[in-house]
């Protein structure tokens, strides 16, 4: 008795990864023809990478669950993130910068220790 042909998936040869050519958008964002508007360098979110301390990495994710049922809250440990580097940021523009806008830089950041 033959073997029955093996079923094949609809996802068969498909990857998260590599996805078809007709669902890529640059920056994980939707295209503006979906929305219909045009994304703004202000409303547009970019994915980074940075190295915290794990009692803040707690603190940020215990403050997101606890503030997840409150209305006007950040939603998020993202949003939570974002609205506290906001504020930050303004602190040190009135601080360093007069209030004023910093510099836009002029090429990617120095790796490595500072030089003092």
């Amino acid at each position: 008795m033959a073997r029955p042909e093996r079923m094949k998936s609809a996802l068969a040869g498909s990857s998260p990864v590599d996805p078809p050519e007709h669902t890529r958008y640059p920056h994980d964002t939707v295209s503006s023809a979906e929305t219909g508007a045009q994304p703004s360098p202000d409303n547009a979110k970019q994915k980074r990478s940075y190295y915290l301390y794990q009692s803040t990495v707690d603190d940020l994710l215990n403050a997101a669950e606890a503030l997840s049922a409150t209305p006007g809250a950040p939603r998020g440990p993202s949003d939570l993130v974002n609205a506290a580097i906001e504020d930050y940021l303004e602190l040190l523009r009135n601080r360093f910068n007069d209030g004023a806008p910093f510099p836009q830089r002029t090429g990617p950041l120095a790796r490595g220790p500072r030089i003092r």
